[in-house]
């Protein structure tokens, strides 16, 4: 069988979640699967970590002479041509024409929930993107139950036609990193400890205006200074984070460090005193495993898919009350008994992801069509 991979995104240099998904996911496969034909559809040529190393897996780079519409106009050419048994495209757009089966996995309908926090351009591109989706997908691959139940209750689309398949987890690279090269490191950045940090992308649905704001709440409960990490590509909303950062009392303690490199997030999440995710909406939160996998204890907001992902091992609070977050940062920093449970529940429960698993189970998806 020949499948046509949508590897844009997987070969994307700045990778925030579903980047992340793809690249791991398109590696694993290239692992565990040697009977399938495969094409890594791209827009650039591929990043050393994608290259095919194995002979069933092949480069199809892609020119296409505009930043934009790459998807929508090579994609689509190449589908038109050259069509594939299958085409699995493994974040959100599906070009205007597919293979013979398609399979697209869809992270997450925040635009539908939380609309004033995204573009025009975005809604509009991602609203078009979903109907698109429905009609053309064979299958639809949620990376959880709770993004499948979204998909069927805004867009109708069929239970029986969603597969719910975990993200996985790179355990080469998170697991708790040693105080010494946590204080190296530190020392290279210059930020001290203690510090809490938010993993992710810097967007106004992740509620980081309401997290300095929790933040400033409890540094007004605790005498002692603590920064606030913020690690994370910037979004179109980062005038008015940088606002919020400005008029807090606090904001000589609060560090925007950006996208950093992949291996340097283990070891600041490994030396946190833990990690926040106040989210109004998540598909999945990958960080938020990954920072379990590194011994740092998570609070986590009630809202989508975060009880069902976090499963039982992060401290849950509803993501505006401001007041019980900033009392849980404190507990965490007060309470050596209350931390460490959460260290070991988030050790346990990063332990039931893997890429192998998620691989495989992906897999299976895409032979059973």
């Amino acid at each position: 069988m020949q499948i046509g991979l949508d590897a844009s995104r997987a070969n994307n240099d700045q990778k925030s979640g579903v980047e992340w998904y793809a690249h791991h996911l398109t590696r694993q496969l290239m692992k565990i699967d040697s009977e399938n034909q495969y094409f890594l559809y791209t827009d650039k040529p591929l990043e050393a970590a994608l290259k095919p190393s194995v002979n069933n897996f092949k480069e199809a780079y892609l020119k296409w002479p505009l930043a934009r519409f790459w998807t929508l106009g090579r994609l689509t050419l190449e589908t038109v041509f050259k069509r594939p048994d299958v085409l699995f495209v493994p974040s959100h757009t599906f070009p205007l024409i597919g293979g013979k089966k398609n399979v697209i996995t869809w992270h997450d309908v925040g635009y539908e929930r939380y609309p004033e926090t995204y573009t025009k351009w975005e809604l509009k591109s991602l609203k078009q993107g979903a109907r698109r989706a429905i009609k053309l997908a064979d299958k639809i691959i949620t990376v959880s139950n709770y993004t499948k139940k979204e998909l069927t209750r805004i867009y109708k689309a069929k239970p029986e036609k969603i597969e719910v398949v975990y993200h996985g987890l790179n355990h080469s690279r998170y697991y708790p990193i040693p105080k010494e090269s946590v204080k190296s490191y530190l020392q290279e950045i210059n930020v001290s400890l203690p510090y809490f940090i938010y993993l992710g992308r810097l967007a106004l649905r992740k509620n980081i205006v309401g997290l300095i704001r929790m933040y400033n709440r409890f540094r007004e409960k605790v005498k002692q200074p603590h920064n606030l990490i913020l690690v994370g590509s910037s979004s179109s909303w980062q005038s008015e984070i940088e606002a919020e950062i400005k008029l807090s009392p606090y904001k000589n303690e609060i560090k925007k460090l950006g996208w950093l490199p992949t291996e340097k997030l283990p070891i600041l999440l490994s030396g946190a005193r833990g990690a926040v995710f106040p989210s109004f909406y998540e598909g999945f939160c990958l960080p938020m495993i990954e920072a379990m996998a590194c011994g740092c204890p998570v609070i986590a907001s009630t809202s989508s898919s975060l009880p069902e992902i976090s499963g039982g091992a992060a401290e849950l609070i509803d993501a505006h009350d401001i007041e019980n977050f900033a009392e849980a940062m404190k507990k965490i920093t007060e309470d050596d008994e209350f931390r460490q449970s959460l260290v070991n529940k988030g050790l346990n429960r990063a332990g039931d992801f893997s890429w192998d698993k998620c691989a495989k189970q992906t897999l299976e998806v895409l032979n059973n069509l």
